[in-house]
């Protein structure tokens, strides 16, 4: 059986994300988070090392892993959480440079495991590829990590598929641990070139929808509600309203017209809200699939697990993309 199939035994098909803990919502919002997460049955929480270090009060690395870490030390629950971080992330001014290397591997690994207030990580990431990467010196690292009990299971974020693969390859070659997981940016709506803007980030094309859902790795999708692109043409009343408005952001693909106004039909079909039917729009997938759900308050969470059984139809699926496969 592989890792992820185990695992799926008792790991919730929604993720809380993390990005807002602490700011813009205080710690407070945050620790009430949290607990309704975790009282609708939300048991995978993702956070990272990077997240926090922009907050104007207070930013630093570990900012979010510490609000989790004393979230989870103060309710007694660390052995109740599938705990996911990332570590690696380039310099934030600098992008195009790399931290991809054994020492800030390391580094990255010990301050998470200090924050967190634990002495492993269920599923830890890699949080950016990059070109010159030493492959075999960073997959090495991991395992080492793995062997000393400190991580048990290894993802890629904002890799692209074939890099992954390159990478399992090498690990399977000279029995290191593989990468399970992946995390890339996913939603319901199109992007308008097919890029995040940045070009560290990775955004789910077709092609590799469909090697995902050979492959069996889990596929965790960020920015899973298009930054509130269908609730947002709710509130507008429609595509037509939210456009003339100049409030499509990164999703001005023409696709999206028709995606949204797809989408708002199905929340009246189901009675449901815009937020509840990207979530469903993830987890209804049939391979290993996981929205990562932010929110930068308690009632938008709210909002998101509103709906958290609801399971899509193929030809709501058909409906929303026509001729588009993801």
């Amino acid at each position: 059986m592989k890792y992820w199939e185990w695992q799926t035994k008792r790991v919730s098909r929604i993720a809380l994300g993390s990005t807002n803990f602490g700011e813009p919502m205080s710690v407070e919002e945050s620790w009430r988070v949290m607990d309704y997460a975790r009282e609708q049955g939300v048991n995978f929480f993702d956070t990272a090392r990077i997240y926090g270090y922009w907050y104007k009060e207070g930013g630093r690395n570990g900012y979010c892993e510490k609000v989790m870490g004393d979230y989870m030390t103060s309710r007694g629950c660390r052995n109740e959480i599938y705990l996911v971080t990332k570590g690696a992330h380039p310099p934030f001014e600098d992008r195009g440079a790399s931290r991809l290397t054994p020492q800030c591997l390391r580094e990255d690994l010990e301050g998470s495991l200090r924050d967190l207030g634990t002495d492993h990580i269920d599923l830890y990431f890699l949080h950016r590829d990059h070109p010159d990467m030493d492959l075999p010196a960073v997959m090495e690292t991991l395992h080492a990590f793995v062997k000393e009990g400190k991580v048990l299971a290894l993802g890629a974020s904002n890799w692209h598929y074939g890099r992954i693969r390159e990478a399992n390859e090498y690990a399977e070659k000279h029995a290191l641990t593989p990468f399970c997981a992946s995390q890339v940016e996913w939603s319901m709506a199109k992007l308008a070139d097919g890029t995040a803007g940045d070009k560290t980030q990775v955004v789910l094309t077709p092609e590799e929808y469909e090697a995902y859902r050979k492959s069996g790795l889990l596929l965790m999708a960020y920015t899973s509600q298009a930054h509130g692109l269908f609730s947002k043409a709710l509130a507008a009343g429609g595509y037509e309203s939210l456009a003339a408005a100049g409030k499509l952001g990164k999703y001005k693909d023409p696709a999206n017209r028709h995606r949204v106004e797809a989408a708002l039909s199905l929340c009246r079909k189901y009675g449901v809200s815009p937020a509840a039917l990207a979530v469903a729009y993830i987890t209804g997938q049939d391979f290993p699939a996981v929205p990562i759900l932010g929110c930068s308050r308690l009632e938008q969470m709210k909002d998101s697990l509103s709906a958290a059984d609801l399971v899509l139809q193929p030809e709501d699926y058909k409906l929303i993309l026509q001729e588009d496969i993801i």
